[in-house]
């Protein structure tokens, strides 16, 4: 995976005084972006600053039942549904934006994602992410240094967290920048190109030297 990162500028955000705290999570609709979940959390979150908003942008099979989630949780008047967004569009999105939510889960049918573009691009930007130990993520967050990861399924685990990290601020702060970094140090796209290139080059040296 490779991220244009200059293209994704890092943005300090500031922090809302007054608990207007700003989510959001873009993907496909699909089970295994753990869409209900965030959605089970940021009820209990709501609970404690009701002036949050949560935008889940992207189409999939499973709008219609999200947003009758999002009704049946008291949260119609919180939670957004754009649908598909240009790149443009979605960073926009990003930068007035305060925390993204990941919290990838293993499918029915046992699909599971590798480590996914739009958190990437979310930690690129300077936000905030939470997510799952899931699939390929932990590649990307050290849980409590990048980013905070809580396990698959749990609402309540990651609702606690996001509580206790908007407490702190300064903490808040510190993994936004060092998500920014991690991004920066592994998944910058110029860098992931030449290591494919490095791992063709050298699967190509490997079989020429298998025939002679």
């Amino acid at each position: 995976t490779g991220i244009p990162i200059d293209e994704i500028p890092f943005q300090s955000r500031v922090w809302p005084g007054d608990g207007t705290w700003r989510f959001v999570q873009a993907c496909r609709l699909i089970e295994k972006k753990g869409l209900k979940t965030s959605l089970r959390a940021f009820e209990e979150f709501a609970k404690r600053y009701p002036k949050s908003m949560f935008v889940i942008a992207g189409e999939g099979p499973l709008r219609a039942e999200l947003e009758t989630e999002a009704r049946n949780l008291g949260l119609g008047d919180k939670v957004s549904f754009p649908g598909f967004v240009s790149h443009i569009e979605l960073r926009e999105i990003l930068y007035r934006s305060h925390i993204f939510l990941h919290p990838s889960e293993r499918g029915a049918d046992g699909n599971q994602e590798g480590v996914p573009n739009s958190m990437l691009e979310a930690m690129a930007s300077g936000l905030a992410v939470f997510a799952t130990e899931h699939g390929g993520i932990p590649e990307a967050i050290e849980n409590g240094k990048s980013g905070i990861l809580v396990k698959e399924g749990d609402h309540q685990a990651l609702a606690g967290a996001l509580l206790e990290a908007v407490a702190d601020q300064n903490r808040l702060t510190t993994l936004a920048r060092n998500g920014a970094e991690s991004v920066r140090q592994k998944f910058e796209q110029a860098i992931q190109t030449r290591k494919l290139e490095d791992y063709y080059f050298e699967a190509m040296a490997m079989k020429e030297g298998s025939t002679t």
